[in-house]
C-alpha cells in the first residue's frame, strides 16, 4: 500500500508534457467531430487547404500529428480544437510553474 502512495507522489512531480501520441489523438478527435459528416472530407479539406490527402487521413484518423503551421490552420477553423490546445498548453505550463527549480 505504501509504495503505491509513493508512486502516485513521483507521478505528481513529473511535468505531464503531452506526448506525440495525446497530440495526435487530440487532433484526431477534433477533425472528426468537425469533417466527420463532411463527404468526402479528406479529398475536399485538403485541396482546399493545399495539404495531401494522405496527410489528412494521417490527421483524422491519429496516425500523426500535424506539422505545426498546419496545426493553426486547422485551430482556425475549428474553434473547438483551438480550445482543446489552448486547455493543454495552460496544464502544462501549471505543472511546469510548480516544478521550477
Amino acid at each position: 500500500m505504501s509504495m503505491e502512495l509513493f508512486r502516485e507522489n513521483l507521478s505528481r512531480n513529473v511535468t505531464p508534457i503531452p506526448s506525440n501520441e495525446t497530440c495526435a489523438e487530440t487532433v484526431s478527435e477534433a477533425m472528426q467531430r468537425r469533417y466527420g459528416d463532411l463527404r468526402n472530407a479528406a479529398k475536399r479539406v485538403s485541396r482546399a487547404r493545399g495539404w495531401s490527402v494522405k496527410a489528412f487521413k494521417n490527421w483524422f484518423y491519429g496516425m500523426n500529428a500535424p506539422r505545426m503551421q498546419d496545426l493553426i490552420v486547422l485551430m482556425a477553423d475549428c474553434p473547438e480544437l483551438e480550445k482543446k490546445v489552448g486547455q493543454m498548453v495552460e496544464e502544462t505550463r501549471k505543472c511546469l510553474q510548480q516544478s521550477k527549480l
